[in-house]
């Protein structure tokens, strides 16, 4: 809703100083009279009959009344005067705590105080906007906090020029009014003569006070500096500190997100960079032949070692059990056996021996140690391939079930324009800021802002080691390409049914129970927010979205085929052997969601305070 403020509204300004000064006018007489009728009840009561005064006796002349109603006029002026300030600010204060308008106080320059002409060069106008209307009117790409779309945003102009056209509006934005609030416009009023608008995401840290610092008149800068009260190496904040220059990655916690490679991990992916330059041509002509098979020019791309290769069967084989086509499903194994037992669920394979060799075979341990950050890379590798040669293409993790293609969602023709579309990881700590975009699962546009992303994530790989994380790497990229080359990027909400994940799985009870009954808009099920290998197949057992055979869990393929190893293994040979055509359920916790209940099973480890009888039915 506009606010408009009409020519009406701006003669009735001066209204409120007509009751004020009635007021001090009328405070002022009553003082006078008062002051004027003591003095005259004083004279009558020390005058006698036939004029003459009384004394205790003594008799003296007293003055003649004109003289003495001359002297209390006297005295009466010098009494208002020194007493009219303060009764100005008195009656000031008062009607300003009574809720009514006191009266504009221009600056020399036009407007108000509260842009003075020394901050001419940063603002010249200020507006509120509804924040929801704004993030749906200017589509910024991370989704809008839940339970925050009715706040408003707030736009400051720079110049007289980008206030909006109507004059009244203009006015108020100005806060020629100072008694009244900022304007509130609608999104398209308040930037219809904004020809950029520059876009700051902000929040409130928990237990710190925040400032920002708007610095007019200097060369501009599209980075944002991070001052923080600390220690000067590591420690948390201290407010007792002077403030520092320091990394957007230092929480106030004191843990550092962003640290730089050191040189053996900078060596170590040296290494791995000059193999990948030595070999990229012969690799890109390989590839392009095996994706020319393929039908159109979307592709799903996966990678896997052969720890993990019983959640990429599994996909396979839940895929499989719900009529879905995997025929442009492309699979970049990093070692032989996760080739053979691929091809043996029929899917196709792009191995290159040379530059997966230092991907470890093992499953990491947990989330984010060594051998994790080192697969990790692969994930770097298949991406950047197929995106050089021009396909779009759909990323995603092996620890996933579809309910629905995927693909039709993101070629659906009414889906708004971006580069890439990522699902929401759910987690906002700060070195997943601004986007916490899961890179598991996302759709990238083949184009030149995606190739030249890709590129220099490929570069830009040591920082995937040192930081043990391929997301947090990924999503400063993002915010980065974002505003050097325009990449726009989209996440869906978590709040949104299409692409759940951990985060539901762990901490939203009836979505998943709509998951479970078949009441749900999901397309995919993503098992991230787990820790381990071990307790994602325990989950999907849980969930009833568990389709391999016991006797193919942890064998290669030739063990499974009772072939001699090295033999090769026929594409689909391991599909009968594998993949059940019904879920395989089995209970394992009683707290966590199943797709019938587990009662007699144990909990997960049990929070310090719960109660003993916490269970997901």
């Amino acid at each position: 809703m506009i606010q408009k403020v009409s020519s009406t509204d701006s003669r009735s300004r001066r209204l409120p100083w007509f009751p004020t000064i009635t007021w001090i006018l009328i405070v002022l007489t009553s003082s006078f009279l008062s002051f004027y009728v003591g003095v005259w009840t004083g004279i009558h009561a020390s005058v006698g009959d036939g004029g003459q005064a009384r004394n205790d006796g003594a008799v003296s002349n007293a003055p003649n009344l004109a003289e003495l109603q001359r002297q209390a006029e006297e005295l009466s002026k010098l009494i208002i005067a020194s007493q009219l300030p303060d009764l100005c600010k008195t009656f000031s204060s008062a009607t300003s705590a009574d809720g009514h308008q006191t009266p504009p106080i221009k600056n020399e320059n036009g407007g108000s105080p509260l842009l003075s002409n020394s901050l001419r060069n940063i603002a010249q106008g200020l507006a509120r906007v509804s924040k929801g209307e704004l993030m749906r009117t200017y589509d910024l790409g991370v989704p809008i906090n839940a339970g925050t779309e009715n706040l408003d945003a707030l736009i400051l102009y720079t110049s007289l020029e980008a206030l909006p056209s109507d004059a009244n509006v203009a006015r108020a934005a100005r806060h020629e009014d100072p008694t009244k609030p900022l304007p509130l416009l609608s999104a398209s009023a308040a930037t219809e003569n904004c020809d950029t608008m520059n876009v700051i995401l902000m929040d409130r840290l928990d237990h710190a006070r925040q400032c920002f610092a708007l610095v007019g008149d200097q060369y501009r800068s599209y980075h944002i500096q991070r001052w923080m009260r600390r220690p000067d190496d590591e420690g948390i904040l201290d407010s007792n500190m002077p403030l520092k220059l320091t990394s957007r990655g230092w929480t106030i916690e004191g843990r550092q997100e962003y640290v730089p490679p050191g040189s053996i991990i900078s060596k170590y992916h040296q290494k791995r960079l000059l193999t990948y330059l030595s070999e990229v041509e012969d690799i890109k002509s390989r590839l392009k032949k095996t994706l020319a098979k393929m039908k159109g020019n979307t592709v799903v791309v996966m990678t896997c070692n052969h720890g993990q290769s019983e959640l990429l069967m599994n996909f396979a084989c839940s895929s499989r059990a719900r009529g879905f086509d995997l025929h442009n499903v492309i699979v970049f194994p990093t070692d032989m056996e996760t080739k053979e037992l691929t091809e043996g669920i029929g899917l196709t394979t792009f191995y290159e021996e040379k530059l997966m060799a230092s991907i470890p075979k093992e499953e990491s341990e947990t989330y984010g140690d060594e051998i994790f950050a080192d697969v990790m890379f692969a994930k770097v590798l298949c991406v950047q391939l197929v995106n050089e040669l021009g396909y779009d293409l759909l990323f995603q993790d092996v620890d996933l079930v579809w309910f629905k293609s995927p693909l039709d969602f993101f070629q659906e023709k009414s889906l708004p324009t971006f580069d890439m579309y990522f699902q929401d990881d759910g987690s906002r700590q700060l070195r997943f800021a601004p986007y916490s975009a899961n890179s598991g699962f996302y759709f990238v546009r083949s184009n030149a802002k995606t190739r030249h992303l890709f590129r220099h994530f490929l570069y830009a790989g040591d920082l995937i080691n040192a930081w043990y994380s391929h997301q947090a790497v990924l999503i400063a990229l993002l915010g980065e390409h974002s505003s050097l080359m325009g990449l726009t990027v989209k996440i869906y909400s978590k709040e949104t049914e299409e692409f759940p994940g951990g985060l539901h799985f762990h901490r939203k009870k009836e979505v998943m129970k709509a998951i479970m009954s078949g009441n749900s808009k999901a397309y995919i099920f993503h098992m991230s927010w787990t820790n381990n290998k071990d307790d994602k197949v325990k989950f999907f057992q849980q969930l009833g979205e568990w389709y391999v055979n016991e006797q193919c869990i942890g064998k290669e393929a030739h063990e499974i085929a009772s072939t001699k190893k090295g033999e090769g293994i026929t594409n689909g040979i391991l599909l009968s052997k594998c993949c059940s055509a019904e879920p395989i359920f089995k209970c394992h916790y009683r707290d966590k969601p199943s797709k019938i209940p587990c009662p007699d099973s144990p909990y997960t480890i049990k929070k310090p305070g719960e109660s003993a009888d916490i269970s997901f039915w």
